[in-house]
């Protein structure tokens, strides 16, 4: 398995696709320059720092802490819980809506308040096995989102149309295999990113087309990002509304 250099290299590789000088990525975060270097100059980068930098970026903040390999805090953590079945429901739901119902959908999952208590879901420390890789990246990042290997094929066959086996995210994120090309695009509409910027990010190259995921897709991708922070009850509080807003 190739490596992925430290958070400096990936930031400037993403940096260079975008065409944007640290210092302009700085100004939109309003950070010191000098402090935003020093994290590029290969020093450890400050959480505080990071939570500036990422909506810059238009990043979710989860994910920058993830390509910086540090810890989750607690606020940004998803929460543990058997809940594979209410978050694959919400999108598979939600995703199927018209753009106003969706609307609501993401509207009464972000007034509901943070559940507890937090942490990674049974079976996502086995990430650890190659820290370094691709795909262990990658599946950090989607292990953020609340969803072991059985819930993200799920989710990656809803929201992308291709079907691959629980296990092959499994080889993916313990480095045992590397992501291809079609499945680098496939994790960029899941995790909300262009495709373009994820695989600068990664070093890899993209399929020669990538059509640009439609606005249900979009939005399933944001609504997977707001789902983390909510427990079981809540989750299935999003599950009904997801239903009845669908049979309506």
């Amino acid at each position: 398995m190739t490596a992925l250099p430290g958070f400096a290299a990936l930031m400037l590789r993403l940096l260079d696709h975008r065409g944007l000088a640290p210092a302009e990525w700085a100004r939109r975060a309003g950070v010191a320059e000098a402090d935003l270097a020093e994290a590029l100059d290969g020093g450890a980068p400050d959480p505080a720092l990071l939570r500036r930098l990422a909506p810059a970026l238009g990043l979710d903040t989860a994910d920058l802490f993830e390509i910086a390999a540090l810890p989750l805090p607690a606020d940004l953590a998803p929460v543990g819980g058997m809940v594979t079945t209410s978050i694959v429901s919400v999108v598979r739901f939600g995703t199927a809506l018209p753009a106003d119902r969706r609307a609501e959908l993401r509207s009464f999952v972000a007034s509901l308040p943070p559940g507890g208590p937090t942490g990674r879901i049974e079976g996502l420390p086995v990430y650890a096995s190659d820290p370094s890789s691709a795909g262990n990246l990658l599946m950090r990042m989607v292990a953020s989102r609340n969803l072991g290997w059985t819930g993200t094929a799920k989710v990656f066959r809803h929201l992308t149309g291709r079907s691959w086996m629980a296990d092959a995210y499994g080889r993916i994120a313990i480095g045992a295999q590397e992501p291809t090309p079609d499945l680098v695009a496939d994790f960029a509409v899941v995790l909300g990113l262009p495709a373009g910027d994820l695989a600068a990010l990664l070093g890899v190259p993209l399929p020669p087309e990538v059509p640009r995921p439609d606005g249900a897709v979009a939005d399933g991708a944001l609504l997977l990002r707001d789902l983390r922070r909510l427990g079981v009850g809540q989750l299935r509080e999003a599950e009904d509304l997801a239903r009845a807003l669908s049979s309506s």
